[in-house]
């Protein structure tokens, strides 16, 4: 029995493959290699997170509040439609120069966009549709901002919560909560008070305005962006080309189509006064705020999530009406106040 015992106690060999059992295992040692390894990417992501998140902010509100400034200001006006023609181009040489960078080399990222966008000719063709919507957007923003205060023009766009709600349903089949459906009425409920007091709310403009048309290009604006979003949505689900390539795709149509814009609503004044008549630092200051506003809007939807680019998006708002009153002697009422505060509600239940 004894000797039995003896045999049963004693290891047995070894198999091929498998850990030797001399000395006690650290089984945590493989989770401390993994905490040391991963301690510094993790850091850099949160950086990026909440930087990203800064940016957006500040671009969101940046957008709206130049804009205004610049179609108010003194001196020749600028051409709405070369600015969002400047935009575009800036768009494509900013993301043709990452698809570079993320092939390591000019050479590699020029056979990559042959390959993705000119062999694969009828995928790049499916973003012809995103295309005319996002330069049909960028155009009706301008009219918005033009006959709207700047915050008013901004709580109105939001109104693309809706569009992208309902577009979701239809074409990726989303399934939306109680409360979600119940944050959509709230804010209909708060662009309503918006359009209601932006009349009296307003300091006189330099310019002839028309309300009712300021309100119809901001919510279709929204509308356009909510189905454009969730349009690449799907392409992003069902493709495997990045971010950069497919902002190249979308740049191939954009691009075209706003110099036909340009032609047709400014073919005069361009013989006469050229293509940058009316470009000041501010100009450019727009024009870079409105290109930056898709690339920072990626990196917060990948590091940061749609949760936390909602947030930004409600201080945004605040953000706008805050600085339109000494910029723009904006004359916020109560029900404005009460408009601005259901919108950002509604924003936070949609979150959840």
């Amino acid at each position: 029995q004894l000797s039995r015992m003896n045999w049963a106690s004693m290891p047995l060999p070894p198999e091929e493959g498998a850990p030797l059992t001399g000395a006690p295992l650290d089984l945590n040692l493989e989770a401390k290699k993994t905490e040391q390894h991963t301690s510094g990417p993790t850091d850099a992501n949160a950086y990026i997170r909440y930087a990203s998140l800064v940016l957006l902010v500040v671009q969101n509100s940046g957008n709206f509040i130049l804009t205004s400034y610049t179609r108010n200001a003194s001196g020749p006006m600028y051409r709405t439609t070369v600015v969002v023609l400047m935009q575009e181009l800036f768009k494509m040489i900013f993301c043709i120069g990452m698809v570079a960078q993320q092939a390591k080399g000019v050479t590699a990222g020029l056979r990559e966009l042959h390959r993705k966008v000119w062999l694969d000719r009828i995928g790049t063709s499916k973003l012809a549709v995103p295309a005319i919507c996002y330069t049909l957007q960028n155009n009706l923003v301008f009219i918005a901002v033009n006959n709207l205060s700047a915050a008013a023009a901004q709580v109105l766009y939001q109104t693309k919560t809706i569009s992208t709600a309902i577009f979701s349903v239809i074409i990726l089949g989303k399934v939306f909560k109680k409360l979600q459906w119940l944050s959509f009425v709230l804010l209909g409920i708060g662009v309503v008070l918006v359009q209601n007091q932006d009349a009296k709310s307003s300091a006189p403009a330099t310019h002839a305005q028309s309300m009712p048309l300021g309100v119809v290009a901001a919510l279709s604006a929204s509308g356009l962006s909510g189905f454009a979003g969730v349009y690449l949505e799907l392409m992003f689900t069902t493709g495997t080309s990045s971010l950069w390539l497919r902002n190249v795709q979308l740049s191939l149509f954009a691009i075209p189509l706003q110099v036909i814009v340009v032609l047709q609503a400014d073919m005069s004044g361009l013989r006469t006064d050229g293509l940058l008549y009316g470009f000041y630092p501010s100009t450019w200051a727009l024009v870079f705020v409105q290109f930056a506003g898709g690339m920072i809007a990626a990196v917060v939807i990948k590091y940061a999530g749609n949760i936390l680019k909602t947030f930004a998006t409600v201080l945004a708002i605040l953000c706008t009406c805050f600085v339109s009153i000494p910029l723009f002697n904006f004359l916020p009422t109560p029900l404005f106040w009460l408009g601005v505060a259901v919108v950002s509600a509604a924003v936070f239940l949609y979150a959840k």
